[in-house]
């Protein structure tokens, strides 16, 4: 906590220096794989509120943020914002040219990480290609995009952001529910302030719509017609959309392919994955992606970044088992004494039920029924029922806000696990984290591997997190295991987040960011539909003080909080004790 607190005020300080502002409070921070502020593109983002009306420029991140694919369009007008700061000042601090070839290099070496959006990568790279004298090899769309995104270090606020606008109408056409909505439209006025009327809005809005569509030959040939301009214009547009809709095929089957290069195979095929997201991927989560996997890399995926993501993995493993040991004897006796506290729940409140049988007890008032009935079942035997089958799914969650608590949270899932198989109940521990649009649930130990509880080491943490995804597709997977009674213990910090927001429709006309309030109660939505349909759903919070009022929303009173790791046992033990007797 310390080193991100450390690095928080880095990055903040290299923003003010860079915005001649004190007052600034960054929409964005950049920080690196390891956590570690990145200098130039704080200073980027200080710049740029240096340089440019900065207030404008949020109006138009709220707008683009009506499209679910924002994140994507944020990260292209990133590159020209930094093309055009990166002009502005090179002159005032000649050591930003090294900074940004050096930060240039990291990205060719790919050591800056992926954006999920193939595209993005894709011009981001060509950029910084060229930003080192280099000539990209690039396909001719993406230099098409790339030549319009460079921006020119002479433009104002206002001509970037109607560029920026020509730029996403003229190569990415926005969905229909917003084309109804007439979002470009829409979209001058509000961010830039204008009030358009008559020609001089005629003309505005023809430049924002794509006047680079129309480029016709200055040739002494007469004009087209009206109803030729219109023929013309829709045929160029149906050919780019045709062209957009092949780019984001190419750049779903790249996300697939990151996204195993990163965590591992997939342990589905394709079908049974598209299957599940097909009735899981719905509402709240629609475009959204699952990801189903071992941590195990085969050939192909290693072809990407896996090999430095498994070095992570088992670097972490050797961390969160080196915890482990360091407090053994504490451990064990946790998992002692929480077996003793489940072994003797169980015991003490089985129900004891009354039978006739043929033997134990002797009934005198049913002895006429063996004289006369033959029924030898004239004895009676008090015998205790046991609470049927039951089965305990363990979900951790492993984003990038758990960086700190790694170690902690594999120790407590491992002693949860390893207490519940002394009491020979089945177990499934996995993970989950959201990265780009995929929700990644990485299995550590399934129902019958009772041997394989030390897998829970690997636990690792990076990305986001889309709890209510996570919960309901753990639901479903624990429909397909056959038990009478079953629990889902949830390891969290409740604080779900993921920028790529719910997705916009009638009910939700406007753009919200997955987080907050709007997380929280897609969260809580599913563990109440959990709940209805008879699943026990409890909560071990792993999180800050500030997030407790969200746990409690989401959870109940089926929530424990851990302040100390001697008390582990004891804790855990009344939330499963009280859970018990009221199967």
């Amino acid at each position: 906590m310390e080193t991100l607190s450390a690095e928080k005020k880095r990055a903040d300080n290299i923003v003010w220096t860079a915005s001649n502002d004190y007052s600034f409070k960054p929409d964005y921070e950049i920080y690196d794989s390891r956590g570690i502020a990145e200098l130039y593109w704080n200073y980027i983002v200080g710049a740029v509120h240096n340089y440019y009306d900065y207030s404008q420029l949020q109006g138009f991140f709220r707008q683009l943020k009506q499209d679910r694919d924002y994140v994507f369009y944020e990260g292209l007008t990133w590159i020209g914002l930094e093309n055009c700061a990166f002009e502005k000042g090179k002159n005032e601090r000649p050591v930003l040219k090294d900074l940004r070839w050096r930060y240039a290099e990291k990205v060719l070496r790919k050591e800056d990480g992926t954006s999920f959006y193939y595209l993005v990568d894709e011009i981001k790279r060509a950029h910084f290609q060229r930003a080192l004298g280099k000539e990209p090899r690039m396909r001719e769309q993406v230099a098409y995009i790339l030549d319009d995104l460079e921006f020119d270090g002479s433009l104002s606020t206002e001509q970037i952001l109607l560029r920026m606008n020509e730029i996403i109408d003229t190569y990415f056409p926005l969905n229909p529910v917003l084309k109804k909505r007439n979002f470009l439209k829409n979209l001058i006025p509000n961010f830039l302030n204008l009030s358009l009327v008559g020609n001089e809005s005629e003309r505005m809005g023809n430049a924002l719509l794509g006047d680079s569509l129309l480029r016709f030959p200055n040739s002494g040939i007469s004009q087209p017609s009206e109803d030729e301009v219109s023929t013309e214009l829709r045929n160029q547009k149906n050919g780019k959309e045709v062209q957009w809709k092949g780019i984001q095929a190419r750049g779903v089957k790249k996300q697939r392919e990151n996204i195993q290069s990163r965590y591992g195979a997939s342990i589905l095929t394709e079908a049974q994955t598209r299957t599940l997201e097909k009735s899981l991927c719905t509402g709240n989560h629609k475009n959204c992606h699952l990801h189903f996997t071992r941590g195990e890399f085969d050939s192909r995926s290693l072809k990407g970044n896996g090999n430095g993501h498994r070095k992570d993995v088992l670097d972490q493993r050797e961390i969160n088992t080196a915890h482990y040991r360091k407090n053994l004897a504490r451990n064990k006796n946790n998992i002692l004494k929480l077996t003793n506290i489940l072994k003797n729940t169980m015991l003490v409140n089985l129900d004891t039920t009354c039978y006739r049988t043929k033997a134990g007890a002797l009934v005198a008032g049913k002895i006429w029924r063996n004289i006369y009935l033959n029924d030898q079942k004239v004895f009676i035997k008090n015998i205790r029922d046991d609470l049927g089958d039951l089965s305990v799914d363990i979900l951790l969650d492993s984003s990038g806000s758990q960086m700190n608590r790694q170690a902690m949270i594999a120790t407590e899932g491992y002693i949860i696990a390893e207490s519940l198989s002394g009491c020979q109940i089945p177990v499934r521990v996995y993970s989950f984290c959201t990265n780009g649009d995929y929700t990644v649930l990485n299995l550590f130990r399934d129902y019958n591997e009772v041997t394989k509880n030390d897998r829970i080491f690997d636990f690792h943490s990076s990305g986001c997190n889309r709890d209510g995804l996570a919960i309901r597709t753990a639901l479903r997977l624990m429909d397909h295991y056959e038990s009478d009674h079953k629990i889902l213990i949830v390891l969290s910090d409740c604080k779900p987040i993921d920028p790529h927001g719910l997705p916009v429709n009638a009910f939700n006309p406007d753009q919200f960011l997955y987080a907050d309030s709007a997380g929280v109660n897609d969260v809580a939505m599913e563990v109440r539909k959990g709940r209805l349909n008879g699943t026990s759903i409890l909560c071990v919070f792993t999180g800050l003080d500030d997030d407790l009022p969200a746990a409690k929303k989401i959870y109940g009173q089926n929530m424990a909080r851990i302040k100390s790791l001697e008390k582990f046992a004891d804790v855990v033990g009344v939330l499963l004790q009280n859970e018990l007797k009221n199967l």
